[in-house]
């Protein structure tokens, strides 16, 4: 081997570069992951959820203003369509964000995982849920509002088909908004605290402190969130072993190729 050479400490020299063996490879690249940071790149997501959001409201507001009555849809339609088209990109957004949570999930981050599991999909399901009421008063205005999108449906109360719209977009964004500015915050704080994945060190801590709740043996603790637990850090050491072997493998073919 003229490029390669083992030394003493059980070492392989390949080109000039020492690249440890054995347990001394494992130890380092165990060592370089247990230190690894996942950031989540959720951020501009949710910052543009949060301003189609903030133009629902504001459409909905604009458009009976500068609608034009010759466009062959009135401003009662228009209103429908933005609605859907504003759902359908929070669908969007959304599953990318759940695909990302997911990511950080399978790295070992289980706590901030269950703390934000639901924060991402309240948005979906408020608009979802608005889909249904437009839906219902849709039906409501073609059966008995015979008058244009901009005409009182009642003499009683003085509210038009377009009225109705607007009140349901304010509560949607209402009770949406603050879901996703909690999200934002909880998501800045993870990725500027940069803590190791705690799914492992937790494990460890279970082991030493509260041996009791593990399966098989008696405890009063929660079994579901053991064994919750359990999967996650099967999901972690899984995720570990496939990054490892394509180390050491890519390791094995620099050795040959030296």
């Amino acid at each position: 081997m003229s490029q390669e050479h083992f030394n003493s400490h059980g070492s392989v020299g390949a080109g000039g570069d020492s690249i440890n063996t054995l347990s001394g490879d494992q130890e380092q690249l165990i060592v370089g992951l247990e230190h690894h940071h996942y950031p989540l790149p959720v951020i501009p997501a949710l910052y543009t959820k949060l301003l189609l959001l903030v133009m629902l409201p504001a459409g909905g507001f604009l458009v009976p203003v500068f609608h034009h009555s010759g466009s062959g849809t009135d401003a009662f339609s228009v209103l429908q369509y933005l609605h859907v088209v504003i759902w359908a990109c929070v669908m969007v957004l959304t599953w990318y964000i759940k695909a990302e949570h997911k990511k950080s999930r399978i790295f070992g981050y289980h706590d901030f995982y269950n703390l934000t599991r639901h924060l991402h999909r309240i948005t979906f399901y408020i608009l979802s849920g608005g889909n249904v009421i437009l839906i219902v008063v849709g039906s409501l205005v073609k059966d008995y509002c015979l008058g244009d999108s901009i005409s009182s449906c009642s003499l009683e109360i003085s509210l038009t088909p377009v009225n109705y719209q607007q009140i349901i977009f304010i509560m949607e964004v209402f009770f949406a908004i603050p879901f996703v500015i909690k999200h934002i915050v909880d998501v800045v704080r993870f990725n500027v605290a940069a803590a190791p994945p705690d799914t492992l060190a937790e494990d460890v801590a279970l082991r030493l402190t509260h041996p009791d709740s593990y399966v098989g043996v008696r405890g009063a603790s929660n079994l579901e969130c053991v064994l919750e637990h359990q999967a996650d850090l099967l999901q972690v050491l899984r995720h570990r072993n496939s990054v490892l072997t394509r180390q050491v493998y890519m390791l094995s073919q620099q050795i040959q190729q030296a």
